[in-house]
Order: structure tokens, then C-alpha cells, then sequence
């Protein structure tokens, strides 16, 4: 799904990326974003192309995730870009990732927890990551009322569809995800798997 562009020299951390992609002149851990933003930016909900989605510290993730919303796909799916989202060892440590499918599986629609296509497996992740929501950019225009239309219509499938949803009809080339009770116990986050 995702498109893995190849590292710098350098590796480049999720925050390093986030900030010079979306114009959000936060600084510290991921996970500190959020608070940090207060009083500085707008905060919502609800995605907007440009915003960045603040990942709460969780398991191994011990200083959070950001990641720069690309594309809105429906009021359930965004396309991000992010960066080192892999494995402590793993391929891709350090690189950034663009066009990735994240789907919001919160049971009120509030992003507050969402599952991440897993490149390695070429398919979507089974973990479900709490976030705290989305971080607007200033100057950022408030969405058009298209954009807004748009994040707020009904994905392909139900709300809540609890089976096997088909997902190659909401994004071409990926075979069948499964929606979080389809894929049994859920466990809070990939084992290995840092800022």
C-alpha cells in the first residue's frame, strides 16, 4: 500500500519529518505534541489533508507516533506519510513512507484509535494504536465544504462492520482487512515497534 522511500544518510525520526512536512514547529517526543500544541494550534477530531495525527506512548512505543495526513479517503481511512515507523531492527528503520492507509476503528468515529497498513506483511496491521486526534497547521485554510463533505460521508462499508470487509473496492490492489473484531483478540501494539 505505502510507497518506502529510501533513508537519508541520516535516519529521520517521525517528529523531524512531521514538523518539515507540515509546517508545525513542535519540538520533543511524539507523544508530547499534543499538550505541547495547546494554545498554539488548532486540534481536532477529525482529519484534514495536512494535519498531523499525534499517536499516544503506548507498549513499545514509548515516545508515540506522529504522521502527516496526506489524502482523506473517507470519514474512516486516511493516506499518511510518516516516518520510522518499523521494527527497532527491522527493513525501513529510520525511512519514510508515503500514501500509507491508516483506518480509524474507534467506536465513535473520534480517531482515538486506529489501525496502520503493514507493509512488511502487505496488509492491514491487526494492532490498534490510541491516538490523542489531529493537529491543524497554521494558515492551514479550514476545509472547503467538498472536504468536508467528503470526511464526513459513510465509508464504502458499514460504520462498524465487524466481518471481513472488502477492501479493494474502497482502495484498488488490497486483498480483504479484517475490522477489529473480525481479527479476534486485540492486542495494544505491535511487539518491537518504536517511534
Amino acid at each position: 500500500m505505502g510507497m518506502l522511500l529510501a533513508p537519508k544518510a541520516q535516519a529521520v525520526q517521525c517528529v523531524t519529518y512531521a514538523r518539515d512536512s507540515s509546517g508545525i514547529g513542535l519540538k520533543g517526543d511524539a507523544w508530547t505534541w499534543w499538550v505541547s500544541a495547546a494554545g498554539q494550534y488548532e486540534r481536532g477530531q477529525k482529519p484534514r489533508a495536512g494535519s498531523v495525527i499525534v499517536f499516544k506512548k503506548h507498549g513499545s512505543m514509548r515516545h508515540g507516533h506522529v504522521a502527516v495526513v496526506s489524502e482523506i479517503v473517507n470519514s474512516r481511512k486516511v493516506l499518511v506519510d510518516h516516518a520510522n515507523w518499523a521494527p527497532q531492527r527491522g527493513h525501513g528503520r529510520g525511512a519514510v513512507t508515503t500514501r500509507v492507509m491508516m483506518v480509524d476503528v474507534s467506536p465513535h468515529n473520534d480517531w482515538t484509535q486506529v489501525r496502520v497498513w503493514h507493509e512488511a506483511a502487505d496488509e492491514m496491521g491487526q494492532r490498534v494504536y490510541p491516538t490523542y486526534g489531529f493537529i491543524y497547521a497554521k494558515g492551514a485554510s479550514r476545509p472547503k465544504a467538498e472536504e468536508i463533505r467528503q470526511a464526513n460521508a459513510p465509508a464504502a462499508e458499514p460504520e462498524l462492520d465487524f466481518a471481513v470487509e472488502n477492501a479493494a473496492a474502497a482502495l484498488p490492489g488490497m486483498g480483504p482487512l479484517l475490522t477489529p473484531l473480525a481479527a479476534g483478540n486485540l492486542l495494544p501494539v505491535e511487539p518491537g515497534f518504536a517511534q
